[in-house]
């Protein structure tokens, strides 16, 4: 299935190149825990350019675009921002390093991602738990993955929709390459999440130069430059 993280990376590849590098509020919104920083962050960055010429048909995510989603919103208003960024302290009561395992997202599988395992259960509960409220206050819409909590960081993307053969042949050569890299020492693709993590709200950006970080940090309305 496809996951939140996936979706958002999707609407990534129908963006159209462009100069700006502003946020964009009419961006899809969502809370993450950025990961260009963690070990799985150092070693994507230290192989992303052979993954890029082994496998140059696929979609690679930038380095500064890593991210555990905590909670997908969506369309959003300004004036909700504020009890928006309560979902960034939906972290783990204390310090845990969720483990790597290569897994296929997506309803078309078009997306491989690394999955985090072993996060706590209370964790998931309460990320599961600020989805129904989100709901319930009409700060977002229902969706088919409220209800689940799979952390994960994507990496890869088929760029056609739907994949193509030669799309899933190279999602399957990626993914058994990724998994030798794992296989080789799980702690390098490992992240750390608890209380202190920086967890923020992103939001897609409608239009980027070619090779530019994807997503944006929201900023308060008071805070944006005039």
């Amino acid at each position: 299935m496809r996951s939140r993280a996936a979706t958002l990376a999707l609407v990534l590849l129908l963006a159209l190149p462009g100069g700006t590098t502003a946020a964009s509020r009419s961006g899809l919104l969502f809370a993450a825990i950025p990961c260009a920083e963690t070990p799985l962050g150092r070693s994507w960055e230290a192989l992303r350019d052979e993954a890029a010429r082994r496998f140059p048909t696929l979609a690679l995510t930038e380095v500064e675009d890593l991210h555990l989603t905590l909670v997908y919103v969506g369309a959003w208003r300004p004036d909700d921002l504020a009890p928006l960024r309560e979902l960034t302290r939906l972290l783990p009561g204390e310090a845990v390093t969720l483990t790597p395992e290569v897994a296929t997202f997506g309803v078309r599988a078009e997306a491989v991602v690394i999955e985090l395992l072993g996060a706590p259960p209370a964790w998931k509960e309460a990320v599961v738990a600020a989805q129904a409220d989100l709901v319930r206050r009409e700060l977002k819409a229902p969706d088919r993955w409220d209800g689940s909590f799979r952390p994960h960081v994507t990496l890869a993307l088929a760029r056609h929709r739907p994949p193509t053969g030669a799309d899933r042949r190279a999602l399957r050569a990626f993914g058994a390459w990724l998994a030798r890299k794992i296989a080789a020492d799980p702690s390098r693709f490992a992240v750390p999440v608890g209380p202190d993590s920086p967890a923020a709200l992103w939001q897609t950006r409608a239009a980027r130069a070619s090779g530019t970080p994807a997503f944006a940090a929201v900023e308060a309305p008071e805070a944006a430059a005039p």
